[in-house]
């Protein structure tokens, strides 16, 4: 694992609390995951790709979660909705699935982040930028790539659009290179390269 991912995993588990007695549902879990070694009542896993080996392959670009109404407490989806070209249908499941007092921990690349805001200064694109054309060139589809690109304004926006209210609000912090030189806690979350928010149910 390397330090940014380090670093974001810390503050996502901080966020997420005790889960012992609760449904987690860890959206997106690729092959290192956050919701390994968390105790839960019930964890289900969900993937894009088979050969993952999810509980559930979903792809969330084009499909439902096939799950129940308020059928589970808390999801995680780290790095996910930059990938996704409709986060709204997939915020929108969220708040479907999630239970009355239940709540989503996400975290995405910031395009306005302190370092991004530099390279833009200088004529550089953003770190962790969309490339939605890759999708399209020679009718590749590659689920590495992003095809959109949030700040913390813009993010909220579209949360409580699909009536999700951010509770809290977080970042990893400034990197040079792999080596953190600005922890997340001291500095707003608009600046920190990831932002990283726990969601709750609005309506």
């Amino acid at each position: 694992m390397n330090k940014y991912d380090e670093v974001r995993f810390k503050v996502m588990r901080e966020l997420l609390g005790n889960a012992e007695d609760k449904i987690l549902l860890d959206i997106g879990a690729g092959v290192v995951r956050l919701s390994k070694g968390i105790k839960t009542k019930k964890t289900i896993l969900v993937d894009g790709e088979a050969k993952r080996n999810p509980d559930i392959v979903c792809d969330l670009n084009h499909e439902k979660f096939p799950l129940e109404n308020e059928s589970v407490d808390i999801i995680i989806a780290g790095e996910l909705i930059e990938h996704l070209f409709n986060p709204f249908k997939f915020f929108k499941e969220c708040n479907r699935v999630l239970s009355k007092n239940g709540f989503l921990i996400l975290s995405t690349p910031n395009i306005c982040s302190l370092k991004n805001r530099f390279k833009v200064l200088f004529g550089k694109l953003p770190t962790n930028c969309a490339e939605p054309a890759l999708y399209v060139y020679e009718g590749s589809y590659d689920l590495q790539n992003h095809v959109g690109d949030f700040n913390f304004p813009h993010l909220k926006k579209m949360l409580e659009m699909t009536g999700l209210k951010i509770s809290d609000a977080r970042c990893d912090g400034i990197f040079i290179k792999d080596k953190l030189i600005i922890p997340g806690s001291l500095i707003p979350p608009s600046l920190g390269e990831k932002l990283i928010v726990k969601c709750v149910r609005e309506r």
